[in-house]
């Protein structure tokens, strides 16, 4: 991408906290391994008033107009839980997009090539 991603800065949540489940637990531990500014169910505004929370947030942003400046959210999606609602994914996916993030979905399939699924999604920023 040829424009520098902003990072959203913390915000206040009014108390609400997404659940996690065991997946994306353990999916956010081997994550962190290795992205160290990852972090669990991060907020991040859209344009359209809503606050989407990143399943799995990594981000680098130092405040200067480099080309190692990225944003992304990793979602894992469950069977049960993502059946039924491909439209509303790409929906949210896109209102990321606008926010300055780049989107990567993992699930039982492909969780196993996170790391090169991540770092590709980064790539594209740079």
């Amino acid at each position: 991408m040829g424009h520098r991603m902003k990072q959203q800065s913390p915000r206040r949540t009014n108390g609400f906290i997404p659940p996690v489940s065991p997946p994306q637990l353990m999916l956010y531990s081997k994550i962190k391994t290795r992205f160290k500014s990852a972090q669990l169910n991060y907020p991040i505004e859209t344009d359209t008033g809503k606050t989407r929370y990143a399943d799995i947030a990594i981000f680098n942003d130092d405040g200067t107009l480099n080309h190692s400046t990225y944003s992304v959210c990793v979602e894992y999606d469950g069977y049960l839980a993502h059946k039924h609602k491909k439209k509303k994914d790409r929906i949210r996916d896109e209102e990321l997009l606008r926010a300055g993030w780049l989107t990567v979905r993992l699930n039982k399939k492909n969780v196993d090539r996170a790391f090169e699924l991540i770092e590709a999604a980064i790539k594209s920023c740079q």
